[in-house]
């Protein structure tokens, strides 16, 4: 089960007891019993509606429908979606956070540089690698077997594979940002080399990480 969940079946379960005692209190309404059978039938019906479409998408593994159109707040829900399952990968979800996260803060910092799109081809470079590596890390936790004691060697070796790789990404767009930063003019020329020399660095890492493992 999803325990972020809990919150809103604890809340949903205790605003349905708190109206129930105010409709059926006969202090605080006067009611015939025939309208309060009808409010409790209601009330059960409610709870009984309400708790199972809760409890339901509980159980539901996150994941993402739309890959190439999800962008980080579709990553960041599906993340945080896992943290709640039972998974024994946490440490791992909570670093692909951490992830997510600092490449939105630099490619934020990135765009200050810049008043047009200058750097719009770096920025979706790096986040087709990542969201891509994210997107990964999520299927494998979709395929993820508990009850098989081999599986989880392989999992946590190609979860931190991925999350490594990552790392990579991220530091290669971070030495991009400081040196677009120390260009000063970012319509000189060598912008161009620039943004050539990340997207071979780029490359070089997609194709030393990749891996038949899954």
């Amino acid at each position: 089960m999803n325990l972020q969940k809990l919150p809103l079946l604890l809340g949903f379960n205790l605003i349905l007891a708190i109206a129930d005692v105010i409709l059926l209190s006969k202090g605080i309404l006067q009611l015939d019993n025939l309208v309060r059978i009808i409010i409790i039938l209601a009330s059960i019906v409610i709870f009984f509606i309400g708790n199972y479409f809760i409890l339901s998408s509980a159980y539901k593994k996150p994941r993402i429908k739309n890959v190439e159109n999800a962008d980080y707040d579709d990553f960041e829900d599906a993340l945080k979606g896992w943290k709640g399952m039972n998974t024994p990968f946490n440490k791992q979800i909570d670093a692909a956070l951490k992830q997510l996260e600092l490449f939105n803060s630099r490619k934020d910092k990135l765009k200050a540089l810049s008043q047009d799109s200058t750097f719009d081809s770096a920025i979706d470079e790096v986040q087709s690698n990542m969201f891509g590596n994210f997107n990964r890390l999520i299927n494998r936790l979709l395929i993820f077997d508990k009850n098989d004691r081999s599986d989880f060697a392989r999992s946590r070796d190609y979860i931190n594979k991925l999350i490594n790789t990552n790392e990579q990404y991220l530091d290669v767009f971070r030495k991009f940002i400081d040196e677009i930063a120390m260009l000063g003019d970012v319509s000189e020329s060598n912008t161009t080399l620039s943004l050539q020399t990340i997207t071979e660095s780029l490359r070089e890492i997609r194709t030393n990480g990749e891996t038949d493992e899954f």
